[in-house]
């Protein structure tokens, strides 16, 4: 008899986690799967270049998974834990013996006048950026000399607000904090993230909140009212402060639930047969509203289903690089951080912290070093630093007896930024996929003679897009080696 899955979500992390699953080729398994939206699965971490019209529907679209049963545009409406199914929102039953949930996370929209109706969607004039519909309707919406008022400024909320103002609109970005990207960054780099912003065009607005907006006779947005009583002229709100976990469907259920599904390191659920994975899950590490970790769930969930299933056990997956890098993903905007710092740098044994700050130059380098390893950096507006730091902290090479070496490249005599044609092969190119050099090496050798190839065979480049061009590199390296040689020794231009 079959065993059956049910997967309701085809989002980035669904998606993965049925390639996983294939990829460990089980016999007499019957996969259905449930998408809410009804478009293919595709790529949600590039939407801000949708606004550029950089991409389309097609060029985001994630290669489908064979042998799967996919039903877009169903949704789950109920689990029947006591029968094992699951019943679509068109009355149709899926029998399970494995439930996963990759349900991801709804945006969080504020409770503030004029913003949302009394049914919680936003209201005409306000959008969020979280799925391929929205990003059709924001970029409409932002024409070309478009006044956007972007509301957050986190991760997504500066990456869309220079995609925004790279596409023509004027863009103001209102946030709660003292500086931009403060999840990720100290005050002085978010100060240097602020002061880039401005030379790209953007009016950054901080420690203040949206309070409610203006509207027109006709219903259509005029202003967006702050906290402070400023009224800022605005075309469009774009909400950006934040996603909350769907948790509807497993709380309907009798699942546990707490700010997320509640899974243990396996992802299940205190459902043995039910399991959760991505946005939508609270690990025992809580939730990371990353996609990175979402697909290293799916990863260790396809293991274990596959050991469990197949009652062999299995090679345990590689979880590759710590996922400890963040990168912004903006152009004209360069900053990175990594690993971590000490809570205070005056303890003793905590490790070193070094920083060099250069308002005029838009550069801001902060490093903490341990045991004479790089165990933590940031880095604003020094694409070549940045290269260096990442290299060091990925292979843990040995830092300078006087580690303040890291914080600059001399003037004079400076070394050629560092080529992944020069990492070792253990070195990770791909970090949203933790596709190492060798990884890559071997693809190619093995017949993959174009970027597209070695993404198909690997999955590197199809995460955040800015390993693209090292894996192009590669491909160009070894061609010109003819294949007959290592990539270590073979220098591209």
């Amino acid at each position: 008899m079959s065993h059956r899955i049910v997967v309701v979500g085809h989002g980035m992390v669904g998606h993965r986690f049925l390639a996983d699953l294939a990829a460990h080729r089980l016999e007499g398994t019957r996969t259905t799967v449930l998408g809410d939206e009804p478009h293919p699965a595709y790529n949600r971490i590039l939407l801000p270049d949708v606004l550029l019209g950089r991409s389309d529907l097609a060029g985001l679209t994630l290669p489908e998974t064979p042998g799967v049963r996919l039903l877009r545009g169903r949704r789950a409406a109920t689990i029947d834990r006591l029968r094992g199914v699951v019943v679509d929102s068109t009355g149709e039953e899926h029998p399970f013996d494995t439930l996963v949930l990759a349900l991801g996370a709804d945006p969080v929209f504020p409770t503030v006048d004029g913003v949302v109706g009394a049914d919680g969607n936003p209201l005409p004039g306000v959008a969020a950026l979280r799925t391929w519909d929205d990003a059709h309707r924001v970029r409409s919406a932002a024409e070309e000399g478009a006044r956007v008022v972007v509301m957050g400024g986190g991760v997504l909320g500066v990456e869309a607000a220079v995609a925004l103002a790279a596409a023509g609109s004027e863009v103001t970005v209102v946030h709660r904090g003292s500086t931009p990207l403060d999840r990720q960054f100290d005050a002085d780099s978010g100060a240097v993230v602020r002061a880039g912003l401005a030379d790209l065009g953007i009016t950054t607005l901080v420690d203040v909140r949206v309070s409610g907006v203006e509207r027109r006779r006709d219903g259509t947005l005029a202003s967006v009212r702050l906290t402070d009583e400023r009224h800022i002229p605005a075309d469009l709100l774009l909400v950006a402060i934040g996603v909350r976990p769907r948790t509807r469907l497993a709380e309907e259920a009798d699942l546990g639930v707490r700010n997320g599904i509640l899974v243990n390191d396996s992802c299940r659920t205190d459902d043995p047969a039910i399991y959760a994975i991505g946005d939508c899950a609270r690990t025992p590490r809580g939730c990371s509203g990353l996609v990175g970790p979402g697909w290293e769930q799916a990863r260790v969930l396809a293991h274990h289903l596959a050991e469990r299933i197949s009652g062999r056990s299995r090679p345990r997956p590689v979880l590759g690089a710590d996922g400890g890098v963040f990168r912004v993903k903006a152009e004209g905007l360069e900053a990175v951080t990594m690993g971590e710092f000490p809570d205070d740098e005056f303890t003793p044994g905590a490790a070193r912290v070094l920083s060099l700050t250069d308002p005029a130059g838009r550069r801001r380098v902060r490093l903490a070093v341990a045991d004479g390893l790089l165990v933590g950096a940031t880095c604003v507006g020094d694409p070549q630093v940045a290269a260096d730091l990442t290299v060091a902290f990925d292979s843990r090479t040995p830092v300078p007896d006087d580690p303040a070496a890291l914080l600059a490249r001399p003037l004079a005599g400076a070394s050629a930024p560092a080529s992944v044609v020069d990492l070792p092969e253990t070195a990770v190119v791909c970090r949203c996929n933790a596709v190492t050099k060798s990884a890559i090496t071997a693809a190619v050798a093995a017949g993959a003679d174009t970027a597209e190839a070695v993404a198909n065979a690997t999955r590197a480049s199809t995460g955040c897009g800015s390993c693209t061009s090292d894996v192009c590199r590669l491909v160009s390296a070894l061609g010109e080696a003819g294949g007959s040689r290592s990539l270590d020794r073979v220098t591209v231009a």
